[in-house]
């Protein structure tokens, strides 16, 4: 979610400089110059951005109820798969393959 904010925040100065840059007639050049210095601006936000929602992350992480729901969710899933046919050791290695599909930030 932060990721997705960060990339649409990118692309609207990206967009925006371009604008000044067609507006007052700046050469490619300084529009990138122009880039440049807001991205540098950025970056501490950006930094700021990510390190809350990793720490958020950890939070939900470190509770017990979360940690006893998401063993539930690996243990339902290996356990659909074998009923669907895959055998046991298939059935683990898609389980760690895929790993957690809705804490994206949390894999390797």
């Amino acid at each position: 979610m932060a990721r997705m904010i960060v990339i649409g925040i990118a692309l609207l100065l990206v967009f925006c400089g371009t604008a000044v840059a067609q507006e007052k007639k700046i050469t490619p050049e300084e529009a990138q110059a122009i880039k440049q210095q807001t991205m540098q601006m950025m970056l501490p936000m950006f930094g700021e951005m990510m390190k809350a929602t990793m720490e958020a992350q950890l939070e939900v992480l470190a509770n017990p109820a979360t940690t006893e729901k998401l063993a539930s969710y690996a243990k339902n899933y290996y356990e659909a798969l074998i009923k669907k046919g895959f055998s046991k050791d298939d059935a683990l290695r898609i389980v760690m393959a895929i790993g957690f599909p809705s804490l994206p930030a949390m894999q390797k």
